[in-house]
C-alpha cells in the first residue's frame, strides 16, 4: 500500500486547525452581531414611532394647506368677480356718457373749424384733419397748440 506524503498531512493539519479557528471566530461574530441587533431594536422602534408621528404631522399639514389654498382660491374668485362687476359698471357708465363725450368733442372740433375759417381759410380746408392740426415739432408745442385753439 502507498503511504500519504508527510507534507500533505502537515498541510491538511494546518487547514483543519485554521478551519476550527475560523468557525470559532464566526460563532463569536454571530453572538456579537446578535447582541448589537438586540441593542438596536429599541432604537429602531423609537425611530419608527417618530417617523409615524412625522407622517401624521405632514398629513395634517397637507390637509391644512389644502384648506388654505381652497380658501385663498375662493377669495381670489371673489376678488375677480368684484373686479368684473366694477368693470361692467364702469362700462355701463361710459356707455351712458359716451354720447355726451362724442358731442363735446364734435362741438370742440366745430369751434376750431369756425376759428380757422374766421382766420381766412376755406371751410373745406378748415374742417379737414390736415387743415386743423398742423403738427408742431415737440409735445409741449402740441399741447400749447391745442390749448390755445390753434
Amino acid at each position: 500500500m502507498t503511504t500519504i506524503p508527510t507534507w500533505w498531512l502537515i498541510l491538511s493539519a494546518i487547514f483543519f486547525v485554521a478551519n476550527i479557528f475560523l468557525y470559532i471566530a464566526l460563532g463569536l461574530a454571530a453572538l456579537k452581531l446578535a447582541s448589537v441587533v438586540k441593542d438596536l431594536s429599541p432604537r429602531i422602534v423609537a425611530i419608527e414611532k417618530q417617523i409615524q408621528e412625522l407622517v401624521k404631522k405632514v398629513s395634517e399639514l397637507a390637509t391644512n394647506l389644502n384648506h388654505t389654498v381652497s380658501s385663498v382660491g375662493g377669495r381670489a374668485k371673489g376678488v375677480v368677480g368684484s373686479a368684473e362687476g366694477i368693470a361692467q359698471s364702469a362700462s355701463r357708465q361710459f356707455e351712458r356718457f359716451s354720447p355726451f363725450v362724442v358731442g363735446a368733442l364734435t362741438a370742440i372740433r366745430l369751434v376750431k373749424a369756425l376759428n380757422e375759417s374766421k382766420k381766412g381759410r376755406s371751410l373745406a380746408k378748415a374742417t379737414s384733419r390736415k387743415g386743423i392740426a398742423k403738427k408742431p415739432a415737440g409735445l409741449v408745442q402740441k399741447i400749447w397748440y391745442r390749448v390755445r385753439g390753434g
